[in-house]
């Protein structure tokens, strides 16, 4: 008798550890799709902060363009996009944005792709001349090459 009540306790016992363990599985396996969602949202939402920042700026751009169709006086609009743009940049330098350095460099194809060469006098051999288009890293990552002419 004593055997069957220690066999039925252990089976019990057993039962008992497969439901929990069950359990467990299933808690991990809910935890595990709630964190991929969260993931998921982060993700989605990543650039809200830096939207919210740049939004202002492209109301005034926007402003800028209706003002130039209404007949404004164009140096007062350069103005106001001169101030639109340094504003611009100083938000993308916030979050972690770097102009990367070409007109009077020495060429890096690290960070510069080159476009042409170009004959140019007191220029040194293999420095940037002229800046196509502006590089740029993110938190010391290049994110876009400066498209340079260099001298030759």
């Amino acid at each position: 008798m004593e055997e069957q009540n220690e066999s039925l306790n252990v089976e019990d016992k057993a039962k008992a550890n497969i439901e929990q363990l069950l359990r467990l599985k299933a808690d991990f396996e809910n935890t595990k799709k709630r964190l991929e969602r969260d993931k998921q949202e982060a993700v989605k939402f990543a650039n809200e902060k830096l939207l919210v920042e740049i939004l202002p700026i492209m109301d005034n751009l926007d402003r800028a363009m209706v003002s130039l169709n209404e007949g404004h006086d164009p140096e007062k609009v350069a103005q106001g996009l001169k101030m639109a743009q340094e504003e611009l940049h100083q938000i993308l330098e916030n979050h972690g944005v770097q102009i990367i350095k070409g007109l009077g460099e020495e060429f890096d194809p690290r960070f510069h792709e080159a476009v042409g060469a170009v004959e140019q006098e007191g220029a040194k051999e293999g420095s940037v001349v002229e800046e196509i288009q502006r590089g740029y890293l993110l938190n010391g990552r290049l994110i876009r090459p400066s498209r340079v002419r260099i001298a030759k």
